[in-house]
C-alpha cells in the first residue's frame, strides 16, 4: 500500500478514468436468470437444459432435446441499515426488471457422433444496480473539510477571485477545493478552510450525513452454439455483448446546531458496452451413470465506458455553484476509458436420480486484482496499482437441488461468495479525474444467498417461481483522510427478490 501511495504522489494527476469503486459495481455477476435457475441458487452448470446456462456454462445448452422459449420478470427490494457513531438509518428501494428472455432451437442430427446441434439467443440482466443508501450521525470532530484542505495544499491557488476558466482548467486534482472556495468555505481574510497555525476548522460541523440513489444496471445479449456428442460429451460457446447504463446521485452534508454548513451533490452517469466469450464442456464419464462434471472459462470482458459527471455545492450563505453550469468544462466533465475484467473459471458436478431428483454443486474463481484500465502510461499504471492493492480473489460456492413429482417441482439453493475488496481498501481521491468530487466509498464483505422455488410443467407449457434472499455486511466511509481517519458506518444489506418465468417447449 505504501508503494502505491508513493507512486500516486509522484504522478501528474487529474486522471481520465473511472475510479475503482465506480466499476466494481458491475464487475460481479449477480444471481439473476430464469426462476428455475434462481431457485436452485444458479447451481446448474453441470445439469444444463436451462436457458440461463448460456451465461455460466455454455455446454449446458447442449442438454436440450427440444426447442425452448422463456420469459422472466422479477422484483428486487433492497434494504440497507447503516449505524454511524451510534445513529442508525434504514433505506429501502424496490425495482422491477426483466431478468431473462431467451430462445433455443434444437436440431436432432443423424450423424454417428453428433446427436443434437443447438442454437440459442437470449437477453439477461447481469446486474441490478438500482438502490438507495443513507447514513448520518454526530461528527465527533470528523469532517470532509480536512480532505478538501489536503487537496488544496497539493495544488494551491492564490487568487480566490481569479477567472473561473483559468482555475478549473489549471487545477490538477479533484475540483472539490474549487467548489468549496465558491461556496465559500473560507474566512473573510481568505484563509482556506483551516485557520493557521492550529488547523481549527472555520466551519465546525456537529453532524454529517450522506444519501445515495442509484438506477440502471448491466444487460447482456448472448449468442450460443452447443453440441451433444454421443450423449457423453457436451460442448458449447457463448458470445456475449454487454450494455452498461448506470446512474448515481449522491448528497453529502455537514451541519451545525443551527443549519447546514454546506451540501455537496454529485451526479454520475456511466454508459458503455462490452464483449466477452464463454467456452464450456460437460462430460458424462461413466456410460451407465447420470453423474456429470462440467468446466467453463469466461474470457475477460472488454468494456468501452463513457462517464458524465457534475457536482453542485451550496455553501453556508446559501451560495450555489455547479460544474454543470460552465459550458467551458464540458470536455472535462466527460471521461472515456477502457476496462478489462479478469478471467473467470467454473467447475461443477451433477447427479440425477431418475427424473425425480437433481443435484448440482459448483465452484467459481476470479481475481479482481487483475482488473485493468487502459490509458496513458502513468495513468494506466496508477489505476491498475489501485486495483492490485485494493481488490482480491473471489471464491464462489453454489449448491442446488430439485425434486420433481407428477409435473410439480420444488427447488432450493445456496451461495457463499467471498468479499471482492481487501480489508484495508479505500478510495484515494488524488487518483481521480478532475471532475471527480465525491469522496465516499463502501467495502463489501462476504455474501450469503439463500433461494427456494417451485414450478409446474406439462409437455409444452411451464411456469416457475423463485425467491432469493441476499445477506451481506459492509463498511461505508464518507471520506478517507490520512490524518483524521473516519470510523465509518457499519452496514447490513438485505435484498429480497421474487422471480417468475413462463415458457414453452416444443
Amino acid at each position: 500500500m505504501k508503494r502505491l501511495l508513493y507512486i500516486m504522489f509522484l504522478l501528474p494527476l487529474g486522471l481520465n478514468a473511472q475510479n475503482m469503486y465506480d466499476v466494481s459495481s458491475f464487475l460481479e455477476n449477480e444471481l439473476v436468470g430464469t426462476a428455475r435457475y434462481v431457485g436452485m441458487g444458479g447451481a446448474m452448470s453441470a445439469l444444463g437444459a436451462d436457458l440461463s446456462t448460456m451465461g455460466t456454462n455454455p455446454a449446458g445448452m447442449a442438454m436440450y432435446r427440444s426447442s425452448d422459449f422463456a420469459f422472466t420478470a422479477g422484483v428486487d427490494i433492497k434494504t440497507n441499515k447503516a449505524v454511524y457513531e451510534g445513529s442508525m438509518l434504514n433505506s429501502t428501494k424496490a425495482n422491477a426488471y426483466v431478468g431473462n428472455a431467451a430462445f433455443v432451437f434444437s436440431m436432432e442430427r443423424d450423424g454417428d457422433y453428433l446427436e443434437y446441434l443447438n442454437i440459442g439467443i437470449g437477453y439477461r440482466r447481469k446486474n441490478n444496480l438500482g438502490g438507495a443508501f443513507e447514513m448520518g450521525g454526530a461528527s465527533n470532530g470528523y469532517s470532509q473539510q480536512y480532505v478538501i484542505d489536503a487537496l488544496y495544499r497539493n495544488n494551491p491557488f492564490a487568487d480566490f477571485n481569479a477567472p473561473k476558466s483559468w482555475m478549473y482548467e489549471n487545477f490538477s486534482y479533484s475540483w472539490l477545493p474549487l467548489l468549496a472556495a465558491e461556496a465559500p468555505l473560507v474566512d473573510d481574510q481568505g484563509n482556506y478552510f483551516l485557520t493557521y497555525p492550529d488547523t481549527t476548522l472555520i466551519w465546525r460541523p456537529d453532524e454529517l450525513a450522506f444519501y445515495e440513489e442509484t438506477r440502471g444496471g448491466v444487460n447482456v445479449v448472448d449468442f450460443n452454439l452447443s453440441a451433444n456428442l454421443s450423449d457423453r460429451v457436451y460442448l458449447g460457446a457463448t458470445v456475449s455483448a454487454s450494455i452498461v447504463d448506470y446512474n448515481r446521485y449522491t448528497e453529502y452534508r455537514e451541519a451545525d446546531m443551527i443549519d447546514d454548513i454546506y451540501v455537496l451533490e454529485n451526479n454520475k452517469y456511466i454508459k458503455g458496452s462490452g464483449f466477452d466469450i464463454k467456452l464450456g464442456a460437460i462430460f458424462r464419464p461413466f456410460k451407465y451413470s447420470p453423474f456429470k462434471v462440467g468446466v467453463s472459462v469466461h474470457t475477460p470482458t472488454w468494456y468501452s465506458l463513457n462517464e458524465y459527471s457534475s457536482a453542485t455545492i451550496t455553501g453556508p450563505y446559501g451560495k450555489y455553484c455547479s460544474t454543470a453550469d460552465h459550458d467551458l468544462y464540458n470536455d472535462l466533465l466527460k471521461v472515456r476509458s477502457s476496462l478489462r475484467t479478469p478471467w473467470r473459471f467454473n467447475a461443477s458436478m451433477a447427479y440425477t436420480f431418475g427424473s425425480y431428483v437433481a443435484l448440482n454443486a459448483e465452484y467459481v474463481y476470479t481475481d479482481y486484482s487483475l482488473t485493468k484500465f487502459r490509458g496513458r502510461g502513468a495513468v494506466e499504471k496508477s489505476q491498475n496499482e489501485e486495483f492490485e492493492c485494493n481488490m482480491k480473489e473471489q471464491h464462489t460456492v453454489r449448491v442446488g437441488a430439485e425434486i420433481n413429482a407428477d409435473g410439480f417441482a420444488v427447488r432450493v439453493g445456496y451461495n457463499y461468495i467471498t468479499a471482492p475488496f481487501a480489508n484495508d481498501a479505500y478510495k484515494y481521491i488524488y487518483n481521480a479525474s478532475v471532475a471527480e468530487t465525491s469522496t465516499e466509498y463502501m467495502n463489501r464483505f462476504d455474501k450469503n444467498v439463500v433461494t427456494m422455488g417451485f414450478g409446474w410443467h406439462d409437455t409444452i407449457f411451464y411456469c416457475d417461481f423463485a425467491y432469493k434472499l441476499e445477506l451481506q455486511k459492509a463498511e461505508f466511509y464518507p471520506f478517507y483522510d490520512f490524518d483524521y481517519v473516519n470510523p465509518g458506518a457499519s452496514v447490513e444489506q438485505m435484498n429480497h427478490s421474487v422471480v417468475a418465468t413462463v415458457g414453452l417447449r416444443f
